[in-house]
């Protein structure tokens, strides 16, 4: 799509139909550029939860209050993000009937475009990453924070730091000895393709531990108060048996 520049797009999403509650929801972001960045309003909507009970809402990791809506400015790093997407999306909007499995999703990008794009999967991702842009933004949620922690039979202690930052685009690695902090080449390009990569994994709470690992291991927390040991409590998915030589693989080159 050819566009001399950004001025004003909105998204608009809902969870395929054979999404079940409590997870389907339907999803509506506005952006508009102004100076000091993309100028946002964003809403998100829980559908079809009248036959759910709080318990049945907890059961499942929600809550009777996960509507959200936000005005804010996001950070102007999402403009260039948006830009290079909208680059890539074909002018013709993809008028093929949605499947029963398929998500709905229309872009309009001011008076240049109007209709579901063709490459619905790239917004989609885009989408997720606005929406935890948001959410970051509004301070309704911490940013994304891995800490791997490797301890030898000797019981030295490397530990390998990492944060994402969606509100502003930016990612940074660190590592910690007993020698101090080193800065670690890690930027968001690395970034979004790791967590990906991470969160496929089978992560076991009832196996993992809330107190910090001391015995010889590699460990792996994501935030969530648990520290998962690779191969007993983070393990393979179904189908990906290279996943945490994989992984692992990746941190202790971080560590380097």
């Amino acid at each position: 799509m050819q566009l001399k520049q950004l001025q004003q797009l909105q998204i608009k999403y809902e969870t395929a139909d054979i999404i079940p509650a409590p997870y389907c929801n339907q999803i509506l972001l506005s952006l508009e550029q102004k100076t000091e960045g993309l100028s946002a309003d964003f809403q998100i909507v829980y559908t079809y939860r009248d036959d759910l009970t709080e318990e049945d809402l907890y059961d499942e990791g929600f809550t009777s209050e996960d509507d959200f809506s936000w005005k804010g400015i996001l950070n102007k790093a999402w403009r260039t993000a948006i830009e290079q997407l909208l680059a890539k999306t074909p002018e013709r909007p993809n008028h093929k009937a949605l499947e029963e499995e398929e998500n709905f999703l229309e872009i309009s990008v001011g008076k240049n475009f109007e209709g579901r794009p063709q490459n619905q999967a790239e917004w989609e991702y885009l989408l997720q990453e606005l929406m935890q842009a948001v959410y970051e933004t509004a301070q309704k949620e911490k940013n994304l924070s891995l800490i791997y922690k490797k301890i030898d039979r000797d019981k030295d202690v490397q530990t390998l730091f990492i944060d994402v930052f969606f509100s502003t685009r930016k990612a940074e690695a660190y590592t910690e000895t007993g020698s101090g902090k080193t800065l670690k080449q890690f930027v968001w390009e690395d970034a979004t393709p790791l967590m990906q990569q991470v969160f496929v994994g089978e992560f076991i709470p009832e196996l993992a531990s809330q107190n910090e690992p001391k015995n010889p291991g590699k460990y792996l927390t994501t935030g969530d108060g648990f520290w998962y040991e690779f191969s007993k409590s983070l393990k393979n998915p179904n189908g990906n048996k290279k996943y945490t030589v994989t992984l692992l693989d990746y941190f202790d080159e971080l560590l380097k």
